[in-house]
């Protein structure tokens, strides 16, 4: 299909809109100056992605800010360090500050004259209100990532989608990626797979912009 037969976008949050890595490493800033030396940031970015997989299938029971509260602890312990559980939790209320890739309200200013975004992540009930805000989406367009609503034949029903209709704008790292019907976007110095077995292969949400103009015009 092309980019306008698509009625949707379900765009990941994190790395996508949402400047993640950033956030985490500004965050992390207090316990690795505990931990002295010259941490690589990549090396660091990469411990905690592990952690937090390791603790998801305890989201239910955590939340998003009990994840990250014991993600802290969690890599403090790692790296011989002691951290109380207010550090953990001034870790974890970070998420509220994370900024949005500087490409990203633009795009969703322009991509919703055409689209009906929804946008997939995690976050607490007190801090979705302002993403959305600052995203320009209802509160009703955040999915938790514990969803899938591709492979919800009712919540396509109740939503008026067919299969095939909306496309997932997200990152060669997120998990449960579809084979079809997708956007891999890869910023920075994340690398495209090779080949790209998706039907888009991007650097940016402004590319994606630029590829839909193309379209319009074809």
């Amino acid at each position: 299909m092309g980019l306008t037969e698509y009625r949707a976008l379900l765009i990941n949050c994190d790395e996508v809109l949402v400047d993640r890595d950033s956030g985490v490493w500004a965050a992390l800033q207090p316990l690795l100056d505990s931990r002295g030396g010259h941490p690589d940031k990549e090396q660091v970015l990469a411990e905690y992605s592990e952690v937090v997989r390791a603790l998801y299938p305890r989201f239910g029971e955590l939340g998003f800010s009990g994840l990250l509260c014991f993600a802290h602890r969690q890599l403090a312990e790692r790296w011989g360090l002691k951290a109380s559980w207010e550090e953990g939790m001034s870790f974890a209320r970070s998420v509220a500050g994370w900024s949005l890739f500087e490409d990203a309200p633009g795009a969703m200013l322009y991509l919703r004259k055409f689209y009906r975004l929804l946008v997939q992540g995690d976050r607490d009930a007190e801090d979705r209100g302002l993403l959305c805000e600052r995203l320009g989406i209802m509160p009703d367009d955040f999915i938790s990532l514990a969803s899938d609503p591709l492979q919800d034949p009712q919540w396509l029903r109740d939503n008026g989608f067919k299969p095939g209709e909306i496309l997932q704008v997200t990152r060669p790292s997120a998990s449960g990626q579809a084979s079809r019907d997708v956007c891999l976007i890869c910023r920075g110095r994340v690398k495209h797979p090779a080949p790209c077995a998706a039907d888009y292969c991007i650097n940016s949400m402004a590319d994606l912009v630029a590829q839909h103009q193309l379209s319009l015009r074809r």
